[in-house]
């Protein structure tokens, strides 16, 4: 009788354990929290590539020529992104009239992941299609959010190193 109680007892602990909250699960789900509704991208940085630098008798300026597959870095200044919460969809626009900059506004599925102690915004376009049919998908590092503000950061692949560009939002 004694053995059983025993046993009762080590299994009702070890199904307790399994249903305690992860922590690097929370982390995301509160970061997902903040950065959820509306935003808009209002600049965007560099780190990690060389500007005016003079190598030689030649001035180099390395450049990304392109993110998420569809167009320059600086297109994406002054757009509009929606989170929404609930369901991880969302949408960005694009608001810059730049040459070669697209226009309209994309359809995004996203979430936030947990690396150790490092927070990422992932999402992936599902413009006209459904998700499962979009296998590329983009991850930044969240470098801070709160109520106001939020940076993230992707790390690229630019001059055949790895440069960051670092995008910054606001409400």
């Amino acid at each position: 009788m004694k053995k059983g109680i025993l046993i009762a007892g080590i299994s009702a602990i070890a199904l307790l354990g399994s249903c305690a909250s992860n922590p690097s699960a929370k982390v995301a789900n509160e970061t997902g929290k903040v950065v959820r509704g509306s935003w808009t991208l209002t600049s965007v940085d560099y780190s990690g590539l060389a500007k005016n630098k003079i190598e030689g008798n030649v001035k180099v300026n390395e450049s990304v020529s392109k993110v998420f597959d569809t167009a320059s870095p600086q297109c994406y200044e002054g757009s509009t992104w929606s989170l929404v919460q609930n369901n991880k969809k969302g949408t960005y626009t694009f608001n810059n009239s730049g040459a070669g900059c697209p226009q309209g506004t994309a359809n995004i599925i996203w979430d936030m992941q947990q690396d150790g102690s490092t927070t990422y915004f992932i999402f992936k376009d599902v413009t006209g299609i459904k998700a499962k049919q979009n296998t590329a998908g983009y991850k930044m590092r969240v470098s801070s959010a709160n109520e106001n503000t939020m940076t993230l950061v992707q790390d690229v692949k630019a001059d055949g190193k790895i440069a960051q560009v670092i995008y910054n939002f606001q409400r």
